[in-house]
């Protein structure tokens, strides 16, 4: 009984922390997560150790998340099946390569794959209920993706979407009675809505765009077991896959809200990864890298106690990272 008395009260003080030093908090996590880099080649067994610092500080970062949210008066329900799934997604984003290692580790390649598999198939569909059931569209990367913790304690992300209504006939914006803001932060202006509020992306290319970004993962899967891992053929499809929801997302752009053009543009610029992915990896663009970040590092001092270890562990981590459906 003392035990989880104590307990307890250690969970109490480690939330009042957390909520009252948010931005110490933010640092704390930061360095954390910084050290899984650093890590890698140091020790034994590195890759997992890595993976376990990294997957245990973004883990911590997204529930000490969860503790501001409530605390600085968010009305966001985090029971409800939308943010639930949201949450499991976040979950295995951050966790899935430290437990592909660790099945790796102890039942060989063919477990990795297996585990892989399985991760990307709940992946898939809990995806697919997403876009599906609550027009997520698109999906982000990943689905909770870290709180501006500033901006959210000084107040300026307190109003969330059910915060107020539209007047059917005048379409007057009018804000709830329970949705106002704690007092603290109220600045007496009228309700601010994103402009996300105003976009309504009800078109099929969007729902085929996004189905197709979410099963892009089992149609590579697939490829490279029909094709095998370093062939030319899995590299295309999937790039294809990619370069077809872009198409189809450029038709509506217009029409999007700054987030979701901010995510759409995250992958097309993931798509510069085709380059660190086998086959093209094996083929040109490792000894493109290497002979650049030799010349570089022979040209201006000191440059090479960062391109020594890059060039050191760069097969080892296109081996464990660069997977084509991470994009």
């Amino acid at each position: 009984m003392d035990k989880n008395l104590s307990l307890k009260k250690m969970y109490d003080a480690y939330k009042r922390w957390v909520i009252s030093n948010p931005n110490l908090v933010t640092d704390v996590e930061t360095v954390s997560t910084w050290s899984s880099y650093f890590i890698a080649g140091k020790i034994n067994k590195s890759p997992v150790v890595s993976e376990l610092v990294y997957s245990i500080s973004k883990l911590v970062s997204l529930y000490n998340d969860r503790l501001i949210r409530e605390a600085y008066g968010s009305e966001a329900n985090y029971y409800g099946l939308r943010e639930q799934i949201k949450v499991w997604l976040t979950v295995i984003h951050y966790s899935e390569v430290f437990v592909e290692l660790i099945i790796k580790s102890r039942w060989g390649m063919k477990g990795k794959w297996t585990a892989a598999t399985i991760l990307q198939l709940l992946k898939c569909t809990s995806a697919l209920v997403l876009l599906h059931r609550f027009k997520e569209v698109p999906i982000s990367h990943p689905p909770i993706p870290a709180l501006h913790r500033r901006k959210f304690t000084d107040g300026k992300e307190i109003e969330e979407v059910d915060s107020f209504f539209t007047l059917k006939r005048s379409g007057r914006i009018v804000r709830r009675v329970d949705g106002a803001p704690p007092v603290a932060f109220r600045d007496w202006q009228p309700v601010r809505v994103k402009d996300e509020q105003y976009s309504k992306l009800n078109a099929k290319d969007i729902l085929y765009a996004e189905s197709l970004h979410i099963l892009k993962p089992i149609i590579h899967l697939a490829a490279m077991r029909v094709f095998g891992t370093k062939a030319w053929k899995q590299w295309l499809v999937s790039l294809s896959v990619d370069v077809a929801c872009m198409r189809l997302y450029s038709k509506h752009m217009k029409d999007m809200s700054q987030e979701q053009r901010l995510e759409l543009s995250r992958r097309k610029l993931s798509l510069v990864l085709y380059f660190l992915r086998s086959p093209m990896y094996n083929g040109y663009s490792k000894n493109v890298i290497e002979s650049t970040l030799t010349s570089l590092s022979n040209k201006i001092p000191m440059l090479s106690i960062l391109s020594g270890p890059i060039i050191q562990y760069l097969n080892h981590w296109q081996d464990i990272y660069f997977y084509m459906w991470a994009s």
